[in-house]
């Protein structure tokens, strides 16, 4: 294999046509300099200059097609070496990233891109919708790189997590429903009403927030409807099968026929949270980072 200083001082010589000139420019000494493009040709097989003490070097036919790739090799192995380089400092690479549906409604999903694009551009962004869940046992596994999710009371082992929003808590319901016509619900008229919660396999969130809910309003846990996500809660709510308690902002996601009241006394809030494994990519730590750091970090939703 070719060795980059001969292809170096290679070029340097037919840019300068002046081995003392070319030997200068390399910081070496002229003989040495005249060695090493002699060792080069006997790699290639022919000669690459003409020399002629009394004029300028002069390439050859061989020389002048070798220049070409010698040049274009060179801008190869410089390109390599400054995206190895960003790499390292976790400025370029690939990132997979996971988020709730909730992270593009509340804007932290659009809003940790903007901030990936400004500060890493040469960083190529994976992203695609997943569950809690799902996400927390992929970062884990180090099979996902980031993810946006609810938070959770605790995280596997090597797992990570900052809240990067809150928001409040919002109750959901037909736009014909009866409740929908209330400024503000009194919580002691959801003890007939059918809660709609997303069902995680897991006992964690919003279960215990209705069972707060309904012990504190003095009325028996209501009655639970599981589905598969909030999407899904939102949209049988506007048609009438219950009501749901959501993150304000999941109003912005266009469902049709859907109203939010806030509940008399009902101060909860729900977080979300960007998770990563502590062994991650450079990428993934200057993320985190960056995030940390971030104006927008805990800015509630409205």
């Amino acid at each position: 294999m070719l060795d980059p200083q001969l292809l170096r001082l290679f070029v340097l010589l037919a840019e300068e046509r002046h081995f003392g000139r070319a030997a200068e420019r390399a910081s070496l000494a002229q003989s040495s300099a005249s060695a090493q493009l002699r060792r080069l040709e006997d790699i290639i097989g022919a000669p690459l200059f003409m020399r002629n003490k009394r004029a300028a070097v002069q390439l050859t036919d061989v020389g002048r097609h070798f220049l070409i790739e010698a040049r274009d090799v060179l801008e190869h192995l410089s390109r390599a070496e400054s995206i190895g380089r960003a790499m390292a400092r976790g400025e370029a690479g690939s990132m997979a990233l996971s988020y709730i549906f909730s992270a593009v409604t509340s804007g932290v999903l659009p809003q940790l891109l903007a901030l990936i694009r400004r500060t890493m551009p040469l960083v190529e962004v994976q992203p695609r919708q997943a569950e809690t869940p799902d996400q927390i046992v992929a970062v884990a596994e180090r099979r996902l790189d980031v993810g946006i999710v609810r938070t959770r009371p605790s995280y596997p082992a090597g797992v990570e997590a900052v809240t990067v929003v809150d928001e409040p808590l919002l109750l959901l319901v037909a736009t014909v429903h009866p409740l929908a016509d209330l400024p503000v619900v009194p919580a002691a008229a959801l003890a007939s009403q059918t809660f709609l919660l997303p069902q995680f396999n897991e006992r964690v969130g919003l279960v215990e927030t209705v069972e707060r809910l309904a012990a504190a309003s003095g009325f028996a846990m209501p009655g639970i409807v599981r589905t598969s996500d909030f999407i899904s809660a939102a949209s049988m709510a506007a048609a009438g099968y219950g009501v749901v308690l959501a993150p304000a902002s999941l109003i912005r996601s266009g469902i049709a026929g859907l109203t939010a009241r806030p509940i008399e006394g009902f101060t909860d809030r729900i977080d979300t949270a960007l998770i990563w494994h502590k062994e991650g990519s450079p990428i993934v730590h200057r993320l985190s980072q960056l995030v940390v750091s971030a104006k927008w970090l805990n800015s509630p939703a409205s």
